[in-house]
């Protein structure tokens, strides 16, 4: 609940509380003062929620939502873009007469003033009230962040994994097409037509591919988040904004990460199919040595990898900086993969009888697949470690949980309110003697004034 004509009229971000009941979160003035204020303020008033709060609660717009007290809250109305996320917005006189409490206030909100206004606050607060800092309350940013940190390096790892499975795909598609192509070449097609026409079609396909994920993505945003948020508000009293679909000024990420990936998918296979000998007799020794000058370049990124990976180790001491680090070892290895099974190949083929032409065959034949699917058992690679990281990551971050919930929840009972401890543990004393009162934690520091802060 909250006094709208009592916000501040320039955008700023600020905390709201209310009347017999209070939250923690952030609103734009601006934003809120234009919307329409006189059916929010006045009877018989709106009841404001993010869209997804709706699926929440199981109800449409207009929809009043009867209290088991038996009271009925105003029409729900819509409000996007408000960083409302768990909480509902209303009129601190509506919600004071739905209360029964017409004359009291959980809170009076301290808009940021300079210190002198500060101290002259403090001195004038009567007995009654106390001062507690906005910074004292939980930071969602800070309670995440390790989860934050853990899904970036997880969905950074899942889009190297896509460039593989996506470069595999094209060079199959352009190997496939190989005949065609050699066959244009010859009836007179020149490489810059080919080229045109093979990036139009990819073109087409990057510009339907990025919108439908891009638009995927924000619903699954917009389906997820509101449970998240319905667990950060009951476990921690913390409030995130809900995305209410597809933010505009957040598509510019895909779409530049989509382009880099393509870039990278299709030079090499693209360049290949065109540099073709357009003689069928020469495919096969060509194909063998483009092959051989492919995996020698990425064991040679590979060592370049490894020995920054190196460096990084031994000398970094910032977070981003060992992240990096270990995408190049990761990287690095999965580039060393063709090389080390084409050695591994090449030993095992020296070990083998002349009179074993079956295990001989078979050598052979792995070495000549190892061309094609090089790039596929790297991504197969790669994808392991996706699966792996991504079990240890959620083992880790509930067991961090766990721990942190175990420290602090450990009583049967918890009761907030004053701090008479000595009072209580007197009168537990006299009730229940096997009993000990025990003050775990304080959720704020207060203060009653400058001079015992």
């Amino acid at each position: 609940g909250i006094d709208v004509f009592a916000m501040p009229r320039p955008a700023r971000t600020f905390n709201f509380s209310a009347s017999a009941g209070s939250a923690d979160g952030s609103l734009m003035g601006r934003g809120l003062m234009g919307r329409s204020l006189m059916r929010f303020t006045f009877p018989p008033y709106q009841l404001w929620a993010a869209p997804a709060r709706f699926e929440q609660l199981s109800t449409d717009d207009n929809h009043q939502i009867r209290l088991t007290s038996g009271e009925i809250l105003p029409p729900l109305v819509p409000v996007s873009n408000q960083q409302l996320g768990h909480r509902l917005l209303i009129d601190i006189k509506a919600l004071q007469s739905l209360s029964g409490n017409d004359t009291g206030l959980t809170s009076i909100l301290v808009f940021p003033a300079s210190a002198d206004r500060m101290t002259q606050l403090l001195s004038a607060l009567p007995a009654h009230l106390e001062y507690t800092g906005n910074s004292e309350a939980p930071d969602p940013a800070e309670l995440t962040q390790s989860f934050h940190l853990n899904l970036a390096a997880m969905g950074l790892l899942a889009f190297v994994v896509g460039i593989f499975l996506i470069y595999n795909a094209l060079a199959f598609s352009y190997t496939d097409r190989r005949d065609l192509i050699r066959k244009l070449r010859l009836a007179g097609v020149l490489k810059a037509e080919l080229t045109r026409a093979l990036m139009l079609e990819l073109s087409l396909f990057l510009a339907v591919g990025t919108l439908i994920g891009a638009w995927l993505g924000a619903q699954m945003a917009a389906w997820l988040l509101p449970g998240v948020g319905r667990t950060l508000a009951q476990l921690y009293g913390v409030y995130i904004s809900y995305p209410d679909g597809l933010v505009p000024t957040g598509i510019w990420l895909p779409i530049l990460m989509t382009l880099l990936a393509a870039g990278l998918c299709v030079i090499f296979p693209l360049r290949e199919s065109l540099n073709a000998p357009m003689l069928e007799r020469k495919q096969a020794g060509w194909q063998l040595h483009t092959v051989i000058r492919r995996d020698r370049l990425m064991a040679l990124l590979g060592l370049l990898l490894l020995a920054a990976a190196l460096v990084i180790g031994v000398v970094t001491t910032h977070l981003l900086l060992a992240l990096a680090g270990m995408a190049a070892l990761l990287l690095g290895s999965a580039l060393l993969l063709p090389l080390v099974l084409r050695l591994l190949i090449g030993f095992m083929e020296k070990l083998v009888p002349a009179k074993n032409a079956r295990f001989s065959w078979l050598l052979a034949d792995s070495r000549w697949l190892l061309g094609p699917a090089s790039v596929a058992l790297m991504a197969m690679t790669l994808a392991l470690v996706a699966n792996s990281g991504l079990n240890t990551m959620i083992s880790s971050f509930r067991q961090a949980t766990d721990d942190w919930l175990g420290q602090r929840l450990v009583a049967d009972l918890y009761l907030r309110g004053e701090n008479r401890g000595a009072d209580l543990e007197a009168w537990m004393a006299d009730t229940r003697p096997e009993l000990t009162v025990t003050q775990r934690y304080r959720t704020v520091v207060t203060r009653r004034g400058p001079d015992n802060a």
